[in-house]
């Protein structure tokens, strides 16, 4: 037996179906929305792709958010999959939410950039990890916080639950996507019998 329960009743660290995959629930907040991140990696995938040929090469950052190829495909496919699956959420009720690019050491070079899908920050995976809400498996994935002392590299998450960072289109990393859903949505849960 199932029942419907609106999302903003789910206690932090709750999985439900999303539609296409399940989320967990990180945080609720005043303003209607919650914050949830897929409870497991969606794909193994570079955090972006090196450009066939880049009209200055000096400028292209691989791990600038903002130009990624992974920010253009979860912001494109994943987003287009909550429609395509008829789940409880469907992309209208993704909220487009400010993600902080903030690098490792504090430096905020690359600013901040709006987007209904992000990656969590390198301090929302300490606060969310630290209060036991991110369960770990045997895969790495990214976050979207730039390594501060390489343009080339960007944080992840070990299977062990601390961070390092590696090459950001050599390497392919797990993804868990993040993203503000509205509160007010009802979605089915077990219920007891």
């Amino acid at each position: 037996m199932s029942v419907k329960v609106k999302i903003k009743h789910l206690k932090p660290g709750t999985v439900f179906n999303a539609g296409p995959v399940a989320v967990r629930v990180l945080e609720h907040f005043a303003d209607g929305k919650t914050l949830v991140i897929t409870d497991e990696c969606i794909a193994d995938w570079p955090f972006t792709c090196q450009p066939f040929k880049p009209s200055r090469p000096e400028d292209w950052k691989p791990n600038d958010w903002r130009t990624s190829t992974l920010r253009a495909d979860l912001n494109r496919d994943f987003l287009n999959s909550f429609d395509e699956a008829g789940g409880p959420i469907l992309s209208e009720n993704i909220i487009s939410a400010e993600w902080d690019l903030t690098d490792s050491a504090g430096n905020n070079a690359y600013g901040s950039v709006t987007d209904k899908i992000g990656l969590l920050t390198e301090a929302m995976f300490r606060k969310y990890s630290e209060q036991g809400l991110l369960d770990l498996d045997d895969r790495w994935w990214w976050l979207i916080t730039p390594d501060a002392g390489y343009s080339y590299s960007m944080l992840y998450v070990n299977t062990d639950g601390t961070l390092s960072d590696c090459d950001a289109y050599y390497s392919i990393m797990g993804v868990r996507p993040a993203l503000y859903v509205e509160s007010e949505i009802e979605v089915e849960m077990a219920g007891r019998d």
